[in-house]
């Protein structure tokens, strides 16, 4: 791999390749820098982390291909305007806010679907937001690589043949695996782990 000076790094092209693990110590370095010294970025990163985990990880391993930088930039859109961002509300010293008006809703791969990045910590691989879903969505069949933390703030939601309406928590331990759905649409606020994996159906199909 070609390396470059870090004077010519630009985040916009090295997030989505660490979001790929693709990125050298050096790189990697760099991209977490720039994170720690704007928290916003992390609102970006997170959005090509999610993309990720929708990648099958039953695929076999395959040579890379050499114009794989190039599409994969396509694939994002990079060459759209600058990126959205978490906007901040003013609060007092130590505390973080973001006004209902200013959620930053992204399409998710899940047609039907949408989600609102809060908070992601880089270090325990934590992701926190809000997501809401058409009426009939079907979530893809998944396996939590840690604790997922779900607290319904409308709608309905079926996870293990159990319904769950406004109010009610929802915890899901490390292993466990579900394909939760909604009848009727709904919004939640969730907490869970960046390293999910999102297997076939047909691997996971004896426990969905």
């Amino acid at each position: 791999m070609m390396h470059r000076n870090s004077e010519n790094y630009c985040f916009c092209e090295l997030a989505p390749l660490y979001a790929l693990d693709l990125l050298d110590e050096q790189e990697r370095n760099w991209v977490e820098q720039q994170i720690a010294e704007c928290p916003e970025l992390a609102a970006e990163l997170a959005e090509y982390e999610l993309a990720v985990t929708a990648i099958p990880y039953t695929t076999p391993t395959v040579p890379m291909a050499t114009d794989l930088k190039n599409r994969l930039f396509e694939r994002l859109d990079l060459d759209t305007p600058e990126p959205p961002q978490v906007k901040e509300a003013a609060t007092a010293p130590g505390c973080f806010a973001v006004r209902s008006q200013d959620l930053n809703w992204q399409p998710h791969d899940v047609p039907g679907v949408k989600i609102a990045i809060l908070h992601i910590d880089q270090v325990k691989r934590e992701v926190v937001g809000l997501f809401h879903a058409d009426p009939g969505i079907h979530y893809p069949c998944h396996r939590h690589a840690a604790i997922e933390e779900i607290y319904m703030i409308s709608g309905d939601l079926m996870v293990d043949e159990q319904v769950y309406g406004a109010g009610d928590y929802i915890r899901s331990e490390p292993g466990s695996v579900h394909s939760p759905y909604t009848n009727g649409g709904c919004m939640f606020y969730f907490h869970t782990s960046m390293d999910d994996e999102y297997p076939s159906l047909k691997v996971l199909s004896a426990d969905c």
